[in-house]
């Protein structure tokens, strides 16, 4: 059995990426058997994960999976944040990433040019090494702990994607595709088909993700996305829409349902992820107008004050031919 978990962050700002993360689960050999339960089969994240995982606001000495923004509220919990990323990261790869390079390369992401970052780095030969608040050594004492292996080994994270979509890059989708949930949707698809490439080895898969804007009809996207698949529509309601995508051997069961990264773990972590590469993006967005503008304040580039921060630094960068549509979102 194979679980999936998708989810987004950044999608509302005016400034800075849109990132999506897929985190894939696999069951283990321990996971295997004649009890196996079939496709329906859920995954027991945090009952699996109880020694070592907890939820936001819980026990200071275990990891906090959750929604990311219940981690990352209020300016605080950035560390917690990075932590569950990095654990993620780990997890499936076993490598502890030193740079902002290093992080998109292993999430599958990309370079800095095609997430968008090298100007803000580039321009001036800007250091982006250890991009984590805290320290090697604390990361280092974490990942040690491996907290993210079940004790009894029955399942275990073998894939992380995430798709970086830049200012640039959203807005001439938004131009080309005619809407900002269909710049949603392509991210989303985009990643949905490299799941759909793993079902070839015909292991029975799970995808769970949030509700895309409180959209409840996803066949239309779905067939055009996938037109090598057979697609089963199911229950198209507000509390869930399920369909089955298959092909020969393949079989995936997807779910969109309101408020998955708090209901589920892998989606949850999905957000983790997605959350923290997009604040390692901002950070480096911000560093680089604030050297040029004295005494601007940072921006998350949420509506408002984004605006705030626009008109900051509007001047500056025209005399620079900093072409707007290179870092502001149209919508």
């Amino acid at each position: 059995m194979r679980w999936v978990g998708i989810d987004e962050a950044g999608y509302g700002p005016n400034l800075g990426p849109m990132v999506m993360t897929a985190v894939v689960a696999e069951a283990t050999d321990c996971g295997r058997g004649p009890r196996e339960p079939g496709p329906g089969r859920a995954l027991d994240f945090w009952g699996d994960l109880a020694g070592t995982v907890d939820r936001a606001g819980g026990d200071p000495a275990r990891l906090w999976v959750d929604d990311s923004k219940a981690i990352l509220h209020g300016g605080k919990g950035r560390d917690r944040l990075e932590a569950g990323c990095l654990a993620a990261i780990h997890a499936v790869t076993d490598a502890l990433p030193g740079s902002m390079t290093q992080v998109l390369e292993l999430l599958g992401a990309g370079s800095r040019a095609d997430a968008e970052l090298a100007p803000w780095f580039d321009a001036d030969g800007g250091s982006e090494a250890w991009p984590w608040i805290r320290s090697r050594s604390a990361a280092e004492a974490l990942l040690a702990r491996r907290p993210l292996l079940p004790d009894l080994g029955t399942w275990r994270l073998v894939a992380i994607h995430s798709v970086v979509v830049g200012p640039a890059r959203f807005n001439a989708e938004l131009a080309m595709l005619g809407g900002k949930s269909h710049v949603h949707f392509a991210a989303f698809a985009q990643l949905l088909r490299r799941v759909w490439e793993r079902v070839a080895d015909g292991v029975p898969t799970s995808v769970i993700g949030d509700k895309h804007g409180g959209r409840h009809y996803y066949l239309g996207p779905l067939s055009q996305a996938f037109a090598d698949a057979w697609i089963d529509r199911g229950p198209e309601r507000a509390d869930a829409s399920r369909y089955t995508l298959r092909d020969g051997g393949r079989r995936l069961e997807l779910s969109l349902v309101p408020r998955a990264d708090r209901d589920d773990g892998l989606v949850a972590l999905a957000s983790i992820v997605s959350k923290t590469v997009r604040e390692l993006w901002m950070d480096g967005f911000n560093a680089y107008w604030r050297a040029r503008v004295p005494g601007l304040r940072p921006t998350a580039g949420y509506p408002v004050d984004a605006h705030r921060f626009r008109r900051a630094i509007e001047s500056v960068a025209a005399t620079t031919g900093c072409d707007p549509a290179s870092w502001w979102r149209r919508k």
